[in-house]
């Protein structure tokens, strides 16, 4: 016979992951506080819901990782440097996450760095031009772009 909390963790699993999409260590993580807070214990039980999200493709590093460098890239541009902090963070492996990473590409970077100085830039217009390229230069920096999409930036913009 099955393990009773086995259907009421899927269920749960599936209820989380409904939201948007989840990393395996997230999902893990949150099946681990489930668990912990009905005091039982089951790292097999755990396995064999991680597995059976696995099989319904809910649990996917790839697609995750994929979908959340197009998020990235989409609502809230972040620099590559970022986005790989924010993955690792969330228990992503390195593989994985230069594989999503480099379909991203170096126009789209370009393209996200100017869609991330767009609200600022009409702010910055009344600087000198010393003091604008430091604010560019750190503003970008702090959201993970590199140095070389910055220069490309500051060259067009002059």
């Amino acid at each position: 016979m099955d393990n009773p909390y086995y259907e009421l963790l899927v269920n749960a699993a599936i209820r989380y992951v409904s939201f948007r999409p989840r990393s395996v260590k997230e999902l893990t993580d949150f099946l681990n506080k489930k668990l912990t807070r009905w005091k039982v214990s089951g790292a097999g039980l755990l396995a064999k819901v991680i597995a059976r999200m696995e099989e319904l493709g809910y649990a996917d590093d790839k697609k995750f990782a994929e979908w959340w460098v197009d998020q990235r890239t989409t609502f809230k541009p972040k620099g590559n440097q970022y986005i790989q902090m924010e993955l690792r963070g969330k228990g992503v492996p390195d593989a994985v996450i230069a594989t999503a990473l480099a379909s991203r590409g170096s126009v789209s970077l370009l393209e996200a760095a100017r869609q991330a100085v767009a609200k600022k830039m009409p702010i910055w217009a009344k600087l000198p031009p010393l003091a604008r390229k430091k604010k560019l230069y750190d503003y970008l920096g702090r959201r993970g772009f590199d140095f070389e999409i910055v220069r490309k930036l500051i060259d067009e913009r002059e």
